[in-house]
């Protein structure tokens, strides 16, 4: 259990009056064909440069209160949680040789804003755990929160809890057992004062 808790920003003589008025236009156009091509050069660059902070902005919202979940990712203005892949995990598998259950998995990353006070410290794991609860909706009697697994991706074992800089983004996985093969497992997310962020199923089929 402890395996599973310890479970998270970017470029260079004239014969006559009349040649080297030549010249001079020759050389007046190429210098005027070399400051364009510098200033083309830099509005590419500010331009890109512009994109990447555009795309950065993207994945944040301005105050807590706008967070949301889409199905992929979770935003919100300190941190913000990627899903980029899931499966299921069968019992012996890498990922699942310590359990004679299947799991779902999901691996993830954590984002921290570039703006972020560092005022609390935020690391992969308890940044999911605060935020998203997965059930199955498989009993007709009550809420089936299904349990985190172990880690199943030992890659991560030493980062699992590291804490991320602002503007950093570690990667990291979390996995829970199932408690049937076939009904979809839904990813609620949320927070601890009961705030919902928006909710995605996942076929565990």
């Amino acid at each position: 259990m402890k395996k599973a808790i310890s479970l998270g920003m970017v470029l260079i003589s004239s014969l006559t009056l009349a040649a080297c008025g030549s010249n001079q236009d020759n050389s007046s156009n190429s210098s005027s064909k070399n400051a364009n091509n510098e200033e083309t050069t830099v509005s590419s660059s500010v331009i890109e440069s512009s994109s990447v902070t555009e795309e950065s902005d993207s994945n944040f919202v301005a105050n807590a209160s706008d967070a949301s979940f889409d199905g992929t990712i979770l935003k919100g203005n300190a941190y913000s949680i990627k899903i980029t892949d899931y499966k299921v995990l069968q019992p012996g598998e890498t990922g699942n040789e310590y359990s004679d259950a299947p799991v779902i998995a999901f691996w993830y990353d954590t984002m921290v804003a570039d703006d972020y006070d560092d005022s609390t410290n935020i690391d992969p794991t308890g940044a999911w755990i605060m935020n998203f609860t997965a059930i199955q909706d498989n009993d007709p009697n009550m809420i089936n929160e299904l349990n985190i697994a172990s880690l199943p991706d030992e890659k991560y074992l030493d980062t699992q809890t590291a804490t991320i800089k602002p503007g950093g983004t570690v990667s990291n996985a979390v996995a829970y057992t199932l408690t049937d093969t076939e009904t979809p497992v839904t990813l609620k997310a949320g927070n601890l004062l009961g705030s919902d962020f928006g909710s995605k199923d996942f076929e565990i089929k």
